[in-house]
């Protein structure tokens, strides 16, 4: 059985759920939503860190409608994905292999790749005192030292806090609710928006924390406390689903009322927000949010039944392809915005300049178990060769 082929009467058993390869490529879509993100940020209006001459307040709407359920449904996942690992082996064995995934990439970035990236920027606009300048930018109190790595921190905090979880209360790492469970599955759509208000009540919440500055600069730029507090309900969420079999497959099926109801909210979101009364707009992001990214697994899932070739390529990949695709879109930018184009294809230009330019490099980073550690926190096993 298969998540898309929308068969009723059964639940997706736990053999069945040992690989899911419709949430992997989900997983590594959302990450390379990045690049095009970040694309937008250099010509939407406003200081970026690499800007072109010519703006648009398209690129506005862009940046928001991407950034409004990609992280949301990157956080639901990787919560789902440990609770499936939790499962399989002990805390002992779950955090270490978990720190070992995350850490070397997420201090390689913070340590490296970011600080390059803002002095190599600086000679390439001819800055008067670049060194200077960039030990200005990089002890400001107002800048997060990790930039696009902030989810990986924060990301460090939830497998934590989840580890521990489980070692205080052991019996967390089987619970779940099995069987077919067909009232759960009959208001699927309803509880999905249930569901999708509570979280959206969540992100109000972790708002007015900041707003009444019960986060200071420190937690918000050093700690990534607002981005934490925004999405724990999203792992949350990944984590409850895979303990769910029942809502788990019914999830993986796509739903055009949610469909519809993302679209007309993510689209009053991004073009009418002024409309939208403040205190409700983390609700409609909510709904969005979780909408959006029911349809979009459920799409995925009708078409990925099973292993690929493009899918595996894709999500081995995907993170060393965000690690690297916004340096290369801060440093391309000044060269593409030279070029005698108009603004959408400079836009399309970088894009593509980013994807390609980070696969390559990931490319080349597979060649190396050295690398593929430090940039991809992936250890190589090394095969034991016996005599004849």
């Amino acid at each position: 059985m298969t998540p898309g082929n929308g068969t009723s009467g059964t639940f997706r058993a736990p053999e069945e759920r040992a690989r899911r390869h419709d949430l992997d490529a989900l997983r590594a879509v959302f990450l390379l939503f990045g690049i095009p993100y970040h694309a937008a940020l250099t010509v939407r209006p406003g200081p970026w860190i690499a800007n072109m001459h010519e703006r648009s307040r398209d690129f506005i709407q862009l940046a928001d409608y991407l950034h409004l359920f990609r992280m949301p449904g990157f956080y639901m996942i990787a919560g789902y994905f440990a609770a499936m690992l939790l499962q399989r082996r002990p805390v002992a064995s779950y955090l270490p292999s978990r720190l070992h995934r995350l850490v070397p990439p997420f201090l390689a970035g913070t340590l490296l790749l970011v600080p390059a990236m803002h002095f190599l920027l600086l000679l390439e606009t001819g800055h008067p005192q670049p060194l200077v300048r960039w030990w200005e930018i990089m002890t400001w109190a107002e800048r997060n030292p990790f930039e696009h790595l902030w989810f990986v921190q924060v990301l460090l905090y939830y497998t934590a806090g989840l580890a521990g979880l489980v070692w205080l209360f052991p019996g967390l790492a089987h619970a779940g609710i099995e069987g077919e469970r067909p009232g759960l599955v009959r208001w699927f759509v309803p509880l999905t928006l249930a569901t999708g208000i509570v979280l959206g009540l969540c992100g109000l919440g972790a708002l007015q924390l900041e707003r009444y500055r019960y986060l200071d600069n420190f937690a918000i730029n050093f700690l990534s406390a607002r981005y934490a507090l925004d999405y724990l309900p999203w792992f949350a969420l990944g984590a409850i689903l895979q303990r769910i079999p029942a809502l788990d497959r019914r999830f993986a099926r796509f739903s055009w009322m949610l469909f519809l109801v993302g679209l007309a909210a993510s689209i009053a979101l991004v073009f009418a927000a002024r409309s939208i009364p403040l205190v409700w707009r983390p609700v409609f992001t909510g709904v969005a949010a979780i909408c959006l990214t029911q349809a979009s697994l459920g799409a995925l899932a009708y078409f990925i039944d099973g292993e690929r070739r493009w899918v595996k390529a894709l999500v081995s990949a995907s993170f060393v392809i965000y690690l690297f695709h916004e340096p290369l879109i801060v440093l391309a930018t000044p060269w593409i915005d030279l070029a005698p184009l108009p603004i959408w294809p400079k836009f399309i230009l970088l894009c593509l300049t980013a994807f390609l330019g980070s696969y390559g490099i990931w490319k080349l980073i597979r060649l190396s178990p050295a690398l593929r550690y430090l940039f991809n926190g992936e250890r190589v096993k090394r095969r034991i060769e016996y005599g004849p």
